[in-house]
């Protein structure tokens, strides 16, 4: 196993565009006061759902490249659950020494609204 550590996951992609729009938001503020705090993610997750244009995606993993064409977001974790519990790995596990990379390719518009708003997402193909 390689010296170091890795807690949970990043990404990039639409849920990275998702958080710094929401934490950048004046209004975060201010929902935080009343405990709605992550209401302000649902919001930002509606308004940029229609504005978000999908990129192409070239990414190597042990060695081996790969393109994705039309790619929401990708994302590297160990651990099956993050956003708040969206299940995005669901075989990782933090305990053996892997990372996990996930892809989310094309896909309508209302299947990445569903996608983050259940709380167990269909299994996500990953590499």
């Amino acid at each position: 196993m390689p010296d170091g550590a890795f807690a949970n996951s990043v990404g990039c992609g639409f849920d990275a565009h998702i958080a710094r729009m929401a934490n950048r938001s004046a209004w975060k503020g201010r929902f935080n006061r009343f405990g709605l705090g992550s209401l302000i993610y649902v919001l930002y997750l509606v308004i940029e759902l229609f504005r978000y244009r999908p990129v192409d995606l070239d990414i190597c993993i042990d060695g081996r490249n790969y393109s994705f064409q039309q790619a929401w977001m990708a994302t590297v974790s160990n651990h099956p659950y993050y956003g708040g519990g969206m299940r995005i790995a669901p075989s990782a596990r933090g305990d053996d020494g892997l990372l996990h990379v996930t892809v989310v390719g094309p896909m309508q518009r209302w299947k990445i609204l569903a996608l983050f708003l259940t709380t167990h997402t269909p299994q996500v193909p990953h590499l």
